[in-house]
């Protein structure tokens, strides 16, 4: 593996490593809320409906998405359906950070516009701008929550709509299957050799 992938895997595995079971306990049921809805869309054999977002929105926050976690040799948000994630939080468990994506949104368009005046849009930057608008915003309030977001829907369980073919899984080498094998750990060595 490259130094390039490793670094990546490092990032994403510490950006994992901050939620806290605190955070997941006081949303547990907002997230069973974007599970349910998750849920029936796959059985129906369809991708999730937007359900906050406005189609606009989403290619934005899209756009925001994969940029904080790119494909490259790997997938990224975007394979990974982080923005199906994205809306079902804001619609659910993160209602109350709706006001601030509305914001922030408008924000990100300030911005884009006052760094490339000639710009329609963020999503329609080339990546090396849109990093650099990025790069502008992101101490702010509403780039917090996408990241957070984004990388809650990169490792979610798939159920919850991001995910998708557990590709974060995939890359940080987790194993769901629940098919461990003796020793997990140096105590389970110690209890087996007596």
């Amino acid at each position: 593996m490259s130094t390039k992938a490793n670094s990546r895997r490092s990032f994403l595995l510490a950006s994992a490593s901050g939620l806290s079971a605190t955070w997941i306990a006081a949303n547990y049921t907002g997230i069973l809320a974007a599970q349910d809805h998750v849920s029936l869309a796959a059985k129906a054999g369809q991708q999730p409906q937007l359900t906050f977002l406005s189609a606009d929105q989403a290619v934005e926050i899209e756009a925001m998405a994969a940029q904080i976690i790119p494909t490259d040799e790997s997938p990224g948000a975007r394979e990974a359906h982080c923005l199906h994630f994205i809306d079902r939080a804001l619609a659910t468990f993160s209602k109350a950070s709706q006001p601030a994506c509305l914001q922030g949104l408008q924000d990100l368009q300030a911005k884009t516009k006052e760094l490339y005046p000639g710009a329609a849009k963020f999503s329609g930057l080339p990546s090396d701008q849109q990093i650099k608008v990025l790069s502008a915003i992101d101490k702010t309030p509403f780039f917090r929550l996408i990241r957070t977001h984004t990388v809650l829907g990169f490792f979610s369980r798939p159920v919850h709509g991001g995910n998708a073919e557990k590709v974060g899984w995939k890359l940080i080498g987790y194993d769901d299957s629940l098919n461990h094998k003796p020793p997990f750990g140096y105590y389970d060595a110690q209890e087996l050799a007596r």
